[in-house]
């Protein structure tokens, strides 16, 4: 029989947990509405540079080729990519200095909707949803 402390623990710990997973949903709705991540369709006070920030995906099976056809330079380049599940977890990243090419390769264990990120050091965070 458990008592009344580990209850109200457990008790703390699940809604601890439901709240966390909330927010990140919460979070994309608020950055998509308020111009602090960028699309395609969204590029806010970025307009025009769309088609050197929103990352390329490449899908064959769970293989994914995620692609910012960025110049890179010491000033001005692709810091990092990153692909998040539709639940929020991080799947894939990978972070790029300057004299990199940015293209990263993930093979991701199911299928499902996703979101890759491109982030630019001068203009912000760039995404593109995809399904798998």
């Amino acid at each position: 029989m458990t008592t009344r402390r580990q209850f109200l623990a457990g008790t703390a710990m699940v809604a601890g947990i439901s709240v966390v997973r909330a927010v990140p949903a919460y979070a994309w709705h608020f950055a998509m509405e308020k111009g602090v991540i960028y699309t395609d369709d969204q590029p806010g006070m970025w307009k025009g540079k769309q088609n050197s920030h929103v990352p390329i995906v490449d899908t064959k099976g769970l293989n994914v080729v995620v692609t910012t056809p960025h110049p890179m330079s010491e000033q001005h380049y692709i810091v990092r990519h990153t692909i998040v599940a539709e639940d929020g977890e991080v799947v894939h990243a990978k972070t790029f200095n300057w004299k990199d090419d940015p293209v990263s390769k993930a093979v991701l264990k199911k299928k499902g909707k996703y979101v890759a990120t491109s982030f630019c050091n001068l203009h912000d965070m760039w995404v593109k949803e995809f399904m798998l």
